[in-house]
């Protein structure tokens, strides 16, 4: 593999780790110049990038540039000084501090829009971030995908990184976990990997922790870093799409650990905060939207923050390009997906499986027999939906809930009929529900 090939492989890798934007700022005026059997040279504009990739990106660089040659190979860094070009090397010179791995300076807690679908999480990440693991330690944020759960974690990270001096952030996914562990397995670099997460982070911010289902090698290597961190009074954050007893194949010693801080939900934003948070992306791409077309989008994406920004990025992308204004006439032309109409068929037990889904439940706690609060409303919300989209009788429902009497079924569909006609946001819920269920 010649240098251009290596290269061009480097920056696709750091596009995937650090996204697009941070890699064409950082690297768009480097370039190798030189390798030898186990080190690259790579030419930067001046010290500052030298010194910026160097406590940023050089582990990355490391990793990736070892996978891609099948041994391993170290970084070093050359920029055009006042005088001579001034060859920079990690291995002679002493890196500066790295404060920061991983954390999107984007993403903090004033661009997060607060509802009463977040509050709770929103608080504790506060209170986190304020006094790191000296308010709940772990802090265990769960919720469905594209709610938030990732920019609340950068959030904190930036808060940290803000008003602790000296605190050192990691920010991983799980996956991404597993897989530098994998690499430095590989390379017999295990050292720099628990040093990278033991002894360096202050604050440890794990996405995604669902992934170490069935993971047992890296679940063994991820229960001792919790512990190694938590003993020493350092800051772990994690986030799940299910609370910790729903992930499956978890070994019994990490669930215990991750139930023992703070369990936070987040919840599907409702229609005022979807809609403060489409506004907010509007501005920040300097669009005006109309209030039809914000409704019919907040509609259309059933509260997924994430798709949400995909229809804002898309929509600024067609305005650009057509130099038009957007009305419902443009968005309907050019967004015809989520305007259209579909007709399906939807079952008693996908119906359950989405009430539940919704509320960070399981099927089973949907038909189960215990009465809480929590479990009560949900399981009528199920029990209306069955009724109004199944056609299915009063007995015929209560057989597919558990065995209940019909007349429980009655009370339940009544009882969310009544309150959805005076309660907007209930009614919200029910439309989200239903187009998660491709109910239009």
């Amino acid at each position: 593999m010649d240098l251009t090939q290596l290269w061009d492989r480097l920056i696709a890798a750091m596009q995937e780790r650090v996204g697009r934007q941070n890699t064409e700022i950082w690297f768009q005026n480097a370039s190798p110049i030189r390798m030898d059997a186990n080190t690259l040279v790579v030419q930067v504009e001046n010290r500052y990038y030298a010194d910026w990739i160097r406590e940023n990106y050089l582990e990355d660089l490391q990793i990736e540039a070892s996978l891609a040659l099948g041994h391993p190979m170290d970084l070093s860094f050359q920029y055009q000084g006042e005088e001579n070009i001034d060859p920079v090397s990690h291995a002679t010179k002493a890196p500066a501090v790295q404060r920061a791995i991983g954390i999107s300076e984007h993403q903090t807690f004033d661009s997060f829009v607060i509802g009463e679908c977040n509050k709770f999480a929103h608080a504790a990440a506060c209170a986190v971030a304020e006094k790191p693991a000296r308010a709940y330690n772990p802090l265990f944020i769960y919720g469905s995908t594209g709610l938030g759960k990732t920019h609340m974690m950068h959030a904190i990270g930036n808060h940290v990184l803000r008003h602790h001096a000296g605190a050192k952030v990691v920010y991983v996914t799980a996956e991404a976990f597993m897989n530098e562990m994998i690499q430095c397995l590989r390379f017999r670099r295990m050292e720099d990997f628990r040093a990278k997460y033991r002894q360096r982070a202050t604050v440890l911010l794990v996405d995604d922790v669902q992934f170490l289902s069935g993971r047992e090698r890296t679940q063994e290597e991820f229960f001792h870093t919790f512990n190694a961190l938590q003993s020493s009074g350092r800051q772990v954050v994690l986030t799940s799409d299910v609370v910790p007893r729903d992930i499956e194949k978890l070994e019994p010693r990490l669930r215990t650990r991750f139930e023992g801080g703070l369990l936070a939900d987040m919840q599907a934003p409702d229609r005022e905060t979807l809609l403060a948070i489409l506004y907010q992306k509007i501005e920040q791409e300097g669009m005006s939207l109309p209030m039809d077309v914000a409704d019919a989008i907040a509609t259309g994406v059933a509260g997924n923050i994430r798709e949400l920004e995909g229809v804002v990025n898309k929509l600024s992308a067609l305005h650009s390009f057509y130099n038009q204004p957007i009305t419902m006439e443009f968005a309907r032309k050019q967004l015809p997906d989520l305007f259209a109409p579909v007709i399906v068929q939807v079952t008693v037990a996908s119906i359950i499986e989405s009430v539940a889904r919704f509320h960070n439940l399981r099927s089973a706690d949907i038909t189960g027999s215990r009465r809480t609060r929590t479990l009560t409303t949900p399981r009528h919300l199920a029990m209306f939906l069955a009724r109004k989209h199944t056609g299915l009788s009063f007995p015929e429902l209560g057989r597919e809930f558990g065995g209940r009497a019909h007349s429980t079924i009655q009370h339940g569909v009544r009882k969310v009929d009544k309150e959805s006609k005076n309660n907007p946001d209930l009614s919200f819920k029910i439309r989200l529900i239903e187009q998660g269920l491709n109910i239009r």
